[in-house]
């Protein structure tokens, strides 16, 4: 199997396997929690985001920031 695509099937691990901005389904599974755990974060201002239209943005570095709370 070409190295590449295995590279896209696997999930990813790693922290440092994800974009710099993500979205709210990336958060959830980085944090390992459901969507609407992300959303009430949000909501709680316990996690900055960024609103671009209808979609939300939330920085790793945000998401790195709620981990060390």
């Amino acid at each position: 199997m070409n190295e590449t695509v295995a590279a896209v099937n696997q999930p990813k691990t790693q922290f440092k396997d994800y974009p710099d901005v993500l979205t709210v389904q990336q958060t959830a599974e980085l944090l390992s929690v459901c969507k609407n755990t992300i959303y009430k974060l949000i909501r709680e201002n316990d996690l900055p985001c960024r609103r671009i239209g209808s979609a939300i943005r939330i920085r790793k570095n945000d998401v790195m920031d709620y981990i060390r709370q």
